[in-house]
């Protein structure tokens, strides 16, 4: 159960200037705004990708934060994949947002895109009500039969966040074979799962199947039957295009890219099309604060990680207290990251941070980012500390958290 106050506080942040103004300082490329518009912060009060974060962290800074910085991300990866499959035709794609939620990326990809360019799907009609009127997309029920999904048009790009990643096998292929038959012909479907390797350790993976799917997930309003928590092999899903598309249809994988949690399967409508310009994709920052506080003496401390998929370790995060701004080196063992994401090169990828703020202070706004590089950057933290003592999120709590994707 998740205290009122909590949600009230989260609601009140993601849309309060400095949010909305932090935000526009790691702003995905093409979003023609140094603030983001009020109406595209606004947080469906249902929405259970906040609610599942909310009840983990207990703390609407670190929450908040969360889930625009996973919007931030996804919509980096869908702006890379349109830019570089379809660089001469951006402004008249046809994309399609299946299993859209209550709009995490369409927030910013209406802002990327005309939003007469987007369709907006999903089988919880009060997402798509929040979306339509939201966003300004036209919007098409989904179903839990797949036949039963029936759009008036082909798509260039269809776009499937963390639903495949949740299906049982039977609905697994039914929905591939249904998104793949609603592609223009130089269309794309893309779409993401957990890889096998993600699975808890001590549960057993069924090889010969190569797909384990178990009837729960953070969504209490779909069935269990129909949408739990799926693992998968690459050798399952390669086979599963080849039987749905034909021996040797090609495809990229993109390991790990999404929340670098799940991979990304970039699945083209004809055989012969050339999916060589995801080439080099880049992945981008990522990080988190584990710990947050205000002392009673004034001095703020911070501490986390932070680290690029793309080069050489990040040399800084960089910290705004109250609007002031500043560098904060990394370079601190993280050995538990380095585990996590199976890279050496991020066992020193921890920082740490001290600043005075004087006593009796507070409280005090916070910001903590990754800089943008090429694309989006990244924003670790934004919010409000308070005296004497923080909330602060269990160290090593990140590694924990699922279902936050969609």
């Amino acid at each position: 159960m998740i205290e009122p106050s909590l949600l009230d506080r989260a609601h009140a942040l993601s849309t309060s200037d400095h949010f909305r103004a932090a935000l526009g300082r790691v702003m995905p490329p093409r979003v023609p705004h140094s603030v983001l518009p009020r109406s595209h912060a606004s947080i469906h009060p249902k929405d259970q990708m906040l609610l599942h974060s909310l009840a983990h962290l207990r703390d609407p800074n670190a929450a908040v934060s969360q889930y625009f910085n996973v919007a931030l991300q996804q919509y980096g990866v869908v702006w890379q994949i349109l830019q570089r499959l379809f660089p001469d035709r951006l402004d008249e794609l046809r994309v399609l947002d299946f299993a859209c939620g209550y709009g995490r990326l369409l927030r910013f990809l209406t802002l990327g895109l005309r939003p007469g360019q987007i369709l907006a799907s999903e089988i919880q009609d009060e997402c798509l009500a929040f979306v339509g009127e939201r966003f300004g997309v036209a919007t098409l029920s989904s179903f839990a039969d797949p036949g039963r999904f029936s759009p008036d048009r082909q798509f260039d790009v269809i776009w499937v966040a963390s639903l495949f990643s949740h299906l049982p096998g039977h609905l697994f292929e039914a929905w591939l074979a249904r998104l793949t038959a609603c592609l223009a012909p130089d269309g794309v479907l893309c779409f993401s799962v957990h890889d096998r390797r993600l699975l808890p350790a001590g549960q057993a993976f069924p090889e010969a199947s190569g797909i384990l799917f178990q009837p729960h997930s953070e969504n209490a309003d779909l069935e269990t039957a129909i949408y739990g928590t799926t693992y998968v092999s690459e050798a399952y899903v390669s086979a599963t295009i080849a039987r749905l598309c034909g021996d040797g249809h090609g495809y990229v994988r993109l390991p790990r890219l999404l929340a670098h949690e799940q991979d990304v399967y970039v699945l083209a409508a004809r055989a012969g099309k050339d999916l060589g310009g995801l080439d080099g994709f880049r992945y981008g920052g990522w990080g988190w604060v584990d710990e947050r506080r205000l002392s009673g003496d004034g001095e703020l401390y911070l501490r986390g990680w932070a680290a690029s998929f793309d080069q050489a370790p990040l040399d800084a995060v960089d910290v705004a207290v109250d609007g002031q701004r500043m560098r904060c080196p990394t370079g601190r063992p993280r050995e538990d990251v380095a585990r996590w994401f199976d890279d050496p090169a991020m066992a020193l990828s921890g920082w740490e941070f001290r600043h005075r703020i004087g006593r009796g202070r507070g409280p005090v706004r916070v910001e903590v980012s990754v800089p943008p590089e090429q694309d989006v950057g990244a924003l670790l933290l934004a919010g409000e500390i308070e005296r004497p003592a923080a909330l602060r999120a269990v160290p090593g709590l990140w590694t924990r958290l699922r279902g936050l994707l969609r």
